[in-house]
């Protein structure tokens, strides 16, 4: 197949070479180009592409776009991206050669979003839910502009760390090579019109807001015909009938359109994904993402009336109007080996929604996807470990229902920060006569001065948390320890460290452990600190069993301990990935950055963001793991170790050096004076 690389027109077979030599054979092109999907032969193509191993050719994308403005920031430009051209402002939509600029997109990035967009079902999937395009029985013109060519645009202009703009798509899709269009069913020239009708019609698709005009004129609609249809007094009751069908049709057209759009969260994440499972933690957060709509002060009483009716207000710091972008992200294991820090799943709400539902829904779809891919590939279903959230999940005073409960349920621990009304010691002990202390069970010799440790602020100095992490280590001789494993009811048989099982401890409230000689490394706990009128169930026997009822907060490691802040402080991998997504250097996902409005056109925009933030951030893991490979091999080899050149100080660090530099000189022209006073009259000067 011959294409004309000037005009995309695909040409006939001329054997006579009549058309010239810059025509372009689609068959003679590299097949990384033709077919970026796996090829059945067990291939990561994905995973070859983001290591650099599939060597891609061809020209690179030259789009002219015109340079846009945040309210209240200055231009947004990617340093190195942007070059501005003279010869490009006639064409554009702005004109004047400086408010243009040509974004050169690189080779390697178009052949990157075309094998993820490949890489899974997303564009069957929501093919299957736009109106055919062949054997249609209404007339009307069939459509030219592809989904995968939509989907292939948005992704690459997330690449290219550019605003998610619908016109910048268009520019993105004329400026392909010929044979991308031809492979991508692109037409020749696409408008504005045929993006934006696509797009519109997979957020239609997707929608489950109530009171999006889309939705809410089809509801009103069809409670017109039904009045229409059935008028007078007489058909009262049966308008009632027919109502209350329609809303229960609503309701679950609404319901369908709301999984539908989960489906193709899931989809495309997974699609930016490792083929490798993960072993097993992850953490769970949430950001701010105001919407583009007009922020009220105050609202609407009716919710169609607002130009974003799906946004809301949000009190949280100064407050915000918009959504939550609620993500689940991958982090490692506790002194295990370095993982890339990747979005596992995302959901958006509105700014007033409860985070703990959005989180738990999450974990769920995530749960479940697993288990169908563990099953369809006929492996045992994947470790679950530890699921890492802030106070914002786990902030009821007395309650665990809501989120540490569901976790364990899903099969994870819970990592969690404690608030201040859940530290110290409970209001009442356990039923075997155990105290609780910072939702953990401890022995009723634990002593007073331990029960309640104010743990440091934060942002405290490091003394401060080692200070913490010595008087929470003193607990440990005190501390009940599970005896075998969690029951599917939640709860546990608890001991303590004088029980026959662990013999680390004498007790006098256990006689049996008295018998054990003391050593350095068995302790005797002091009889005068704890004196019981009747003796403790979990001290008359060795061991007994907790409900989950009673320790609501429990998680495997006490809390504030040194194994607990290395632990807690995985989480700090979550607000890391928020940081990159909303990095005004790469994909910058803050307000203006994509002008769209309603949950599904916004959760659509950031989907796509998200998925390029995936991609950058697992090829910079995978360069970062190659070099250090590579130099691992050079120093077995006995190479030298080449140093890292020291880059220059920022400005701030080089002031604050030259500041310290001019006071270490005042203070030695000041020594120097003293020094001199106090010398006897008529010494000579110190050198």
């Amino acid at each position: 197949m011959r294409v004309d690389p000037h005009t995309g027109e695909i040409l006939d077979e001329d054997p006579s070479g009549e058309h010239g030599d810059d025509v372009i054979d689609l068959d003679d092109e590299p097949a990384d180009q033709l077919v970026n999907q796996p090829d059945g032969t067990g291939r990561d193509v994905l995973g070859e592409l983001i290591a650099g191993l599939v060597p891609t050719t061809g020209p690179d994308v030259q789009v002219a776009l015109p340079r846009r403005t945040t309210p209240g920031l200055a231009p947004q430009e990617a340093a190195g991206s942007w070059v501005a051209v003279t010869d490009a402002s006639a064409a554009a939509p702005l004109v004047g050669p400086d408010k243009v600029t040509v974004l050169t997109i690189p080779r390697t990035l178009v052949t990157l979003a075309e094998a993820t967009v490949d890489r899974g079902p997303l564009v069957t999937y929501i093919e299957s839910l736009l109106p055919a395009q062949t054997g249609r029985r209404t007339g009307g013109r069939t459509r030219e502009l592809g989904v995968r060519a939509l989907l292939v645009g948005l992704l690459l202009l997330a690449l290219a760390e550019q605003a998610m703009i619908l016109r910048d798509v268009v520019a993105v899709l004329n400026g392909l090579h010929p044979t991308d269009k031809h492979r991508l069913g692109v037409p020749a020239t696409v408008t504005e019109r045929k993006v934006s009708r696509l797009f519109n019609q997979i957020a239609h698709a997707l929608d489950p807001s109530p009171d999006s005009p889309h939705n809410y004129t089809a509801r009103r609609a069809a409670h017109d015909r039904i009045r229409e249809a059935h008028p007078g007094p007489d058909n009262l009751e049966l308008r009632r009938t027919l109502h209350t069908a329609a809303r229960a049709t609503h309701e679950q057209t609404l319901t369908a359109n709301l999984a539908a759009l989960r489906y193709v969260l899931d989809r495309g994440l997974d699609a930016t994904l490792p083929s490798d499972p993960h072993t097993g933690s992850y953490a769970v957060d949430g950001s701010a993402l105001p919407s583009w709509s007009h922020q009220f002060h105050k609202q609407p009483r009716r919710p169609e009336m607002l130009s974003d009716p799906d946004a809301r207000w949000n009190g949280k710091g100064a407050g915000w109007f918009g959504y939550w972008l609620h993500g689940v992200v991958r982090v490692g294991e506790v002194d295990g080996p370095d993982t890339p820090c990747l979005v596992e799943r995302i959901e958006l709400t509105a700014a007033n929604a409860d985070s703990r539902d959005a989180g738990l829904e999450l974990l769920t779809r995530m749960v479940a996807d697993h288990e169908r891919a563990d099953e369809a590939a006929g492996r045992p279903h994947r470790a679950r470990r530890d699921i890492l959230a802030d106070r914002a999940y786990t902030s009821e005073v007395d309650r665990a229902d809501d989120w540490i409960w569901p976790v364990f349920a899903l099969g994870f621990d819970s990592v969690h920060h404690l608030t201040a009304n859940q530290i110290g010691q409970g209001k009442r002990p356990l039923l075997n006569g155990a105290i609780v202390v910072d939702g953990q069970p401890y022995s009723p010799r634990l002593p007073h001065h331990l029960r309640d440790i104010t743990p440091p602020k934060v942002a405290a100095p490091r003394s401060a948390v080692l200070a913490y992490q010595q008087q929470i280590a003193h607990r440990a001789p005190y501390a009940l320890h599970a005896v075998g494993g969690r029951r599917d009811d939640g709860s546990w048989d608890f001991g303590c460290k004088a029980m026959s099982l662990l013999g680390s401890l004498r007790c006098d409230l256990k006689p049996t452990s008295m018998a054990k000689p003391p050593t350095g490394r068995r302790l005797t706990t002091d009889p005068a600190v704890f004196r019981p009128r009747t003796l403790p169930k979990i001290c008359g026997q060795q061991k007994s069993r907790v409900s989950m009822d009673e320790l609501p907060f429990w998680q495997p490691l006490p809390h504030g301990s040194a194994e607990w802040w290395k632990s807690i402080n995985r989480r700090n991998r979550v607000e890391g990935i928020f940081g990159n997504v909303k990095n005004d250097a790469a994909q910058n996902l803050t307000r203006g950055r994509f002008r769209v409005m309603g949950l599904a056109r916004t959760t659509l925009m950031s989907l796509f963001t998200v998925m390029a933030a995936n991609l950058r951030l697992m090829q910079t893991f995978t360069a970062r793991q190659r070099k250090a490979a590579a130099a691992k091999a050079a120093a077995a080899a006995g190479a030298t170790p080449v140093r890292s050149v020291r880059r220059k100080p920022r400005l701030h660090t080089q002031l604050r050096l030259e500041m310290r530099e001019r006071i270490g000189a005042a203070q030695e022209l000041a020594a120097a004076g003293d020094a001199r006073a106090a010398a006897p009259p008529g010494s000579p000067p110190a050198t």
